[in-house]
């Protein structure tokens, strides 16, 4: 039988190791980005102007099924951006290393990257421009950069490092994830320009760390297994 003191210990045990399973592997403290990227167009300017015209083009180019996709991609999970590129098999019931990696990934996109939104004070497009409609879940934070572009890069160049026979399709799936945020009136193309970048400069830094490669490498065999490949 355990103690009380003893429960106690296990409890705390398990408590820790939640709270490190949830934690970022980066904040914005250890990564920041604003050097790496460009000064978005200043809101009312003729370049404002412009981004919001392309936004206009293309809610007005959307068919249905392209605007519910975009609700659709509203979704910030690894499984939401890529399992129509993957096999059946590619479910969080049978990943839980790979799950509980990519989360810790997501919550490192969101400690980098929302400083960076406070930071810049860009305007979302259906706050800007009352042609605009916001056709997903609308987001009052900064637009600059995005921060669904931002994830969907970070988790498609550590994906496809995974499974490098696939990253044609990863990286077309998530250029097809990111411009949804346009369709959706969340996001300016440029926004889309600077996630990118934040993405990549997200997941150079992780795949350079020895902590998170001990993650990956174990994440790795079991998404291969899982697979097939």
């Amino acid at each position: 039988m355990f103690t009380r003191r003893a429960l106690l210990a296990l409890a705390m045990v398990f408590s820790c190791n939640a709270f490190a399973a949830a934690s970022p592997y980066l904040t914005h403290k250890q990564l920041d980005i604003i050097p790496f990227l460009p000064a978005p167009v200043a809101n009312g300017s003729a370049e404002d102007r412009a981004q919001q015209m392309l936004v206009i083009a293309a809610q007005k180019a959307a068919s249905p099924e392209r605007i519910a996709l975009a609700n659709s991609d509203a979704e910030e999970t690894v499984y939401a951006m890529f399992s129509s590129v993957l096999p059946a098999s590619f479910q969080p019931a049978n990943l839980p290393l790979f799950t509980a990696m990519f989360e810790r990934m997501g919550e490192t996109e969101d400690a980098v990257v929302d400083p960076v939104k406070a930071y810049f004070g860009r305007t979302r497009p259906f706050l800007n421009n009352p042609e605009i409609k916001p056709l997903v879940k609308p987001s009052k934070s900064g637009s600059y950069p995005s921060g669904h572009t931002s994830r969907s890069t970070m988790m498609a160049i550590v994906l496809s490092s995974m499974l490098p026979e696939k990253r044609a399709a990863l990286f077309e799936r998530a250029n097809a994830y990111a411009e949804s945020r346009v369709v959706g009136g969340m996001h300016y193309p440029n926004d889309l320009d600077a996630g990118r970048r934040a993405g990549s400069a997200m997941a150079a830094t992780l795949l350079a760390s020895p902590t998170f490669n001990t993650d990956f490498e174990a994440a790795r065999a079991e998404l291969r297994k899982v697979l097939g490949l």
